[in-house]
């Protein structure tokens, strides 16, 4: 184990979850699914020496039975992540696949048809969850998530405080390890240890029953270094017994 300042504060978080007689709970999330690639097979080797699942967010549209093959052996469950990854907003507008530039009729119905696609690919390995692309929705699709065939929803951040959803198992994502706004690329070990201590001090500090804590990666702008450093941090959280590894299926069940 390195000895680093931040996987020393990891570990400090850790002790005081254990002092409290308390478990944090961590699951996995991966998006932007398509096809079966080298990007693909250095995450499954991931999965494999983690004995971690993650939620695969699928893009309808960009699937096929190839991708269905490469997977059939791994066991994991798969989300509906749009219809076809498809920005419908105007140029100076955060992107979107399901934003206010759209009709509502028209939503309803490529969220809906994004769910029979997917399911005639992956059979039962597709779950009732939905994963906007780029974590955008307009907010009053989610209460109605339901009536289109979705017992889950899952986006990133904090839940809107607008939206109050009982019908839906909604476990959003918190810790992303691509940087987005600048490099575009792996954040790196210290920045993730450093993110991942931060909402465990955030968890641990609130009152009432802690959100499990959810990790988000994107195997298509990861790198075999990355996976590397991603599997030591994870390994150093599952050796912990502060730590649960959260299988999806008991949130999106």
């Amino acid at each position: 184990m390195r000895s680093d300042s931040e996987t020393k504060n990891l570990i400090a978080e850790l002790t005081k979850w254990s002092q409290e007689n308390r478990v944090a709970r961590i699951w996995w999330r991966d998006d932007d699914v398509s096809r079966p690639t080298s990007k693909l097979d250095s995450m499954l080797k991931t999965i494999d020496i983690l004995d971690f699942k993650p939620l695969l967010a699928a893009i309808p549209k960009h699937s096929s039975q190839e991708l269905a093959k490469a997977l059939e052996t791994a066991g994991l469950p798969i989300a509906v992540h749009g219809l076809s990854h498809s920005n419908y907003e105007p140029e100076d507008a955060r992107k979107s696949e399901f934003g206010p530039s759209r009709d509502l009729h028209d939503i309803k119905i490529d969220i809906i048809r994004a769910k029979e696609q997917l399911s005639n690919i992956f059979g039962n390995s597709v779950i009732d969850c939905f994963v906007p692309p780029w974590n955008r929705i307009r907010e009053d699709i989610i209460p109605i998530l339901s009536q289109l065939g979705f017992s889950g929803f899952s986006a990133f951040g904090s839940r809107s405080s607008k939206i109050h959803e009982s019908n839906l198992n909604w476990f959003n994502t918190h810790v992303d390890v691509i940087d987005w706004r600048n490099t575009r690329h792996f954040i790196g070990r210290e920045t993730l240890i450093s993110q991942i201590t931060d909402n465990l001090r955030r968890q641990r500090k609130r009152s009432g029953t802690s959100e499990p804590i959810g990790i988000l990666t994107h195997h298509l702008d990861m790198i075999e270094n990355d996976w590397e450093e991603f599997r030591n941090i994870f390994t150093i959280l599952k050796k912990n017994n502060a730590v649960r590894f959260v299988d999806p299926l008991e949130l999106f069940h």
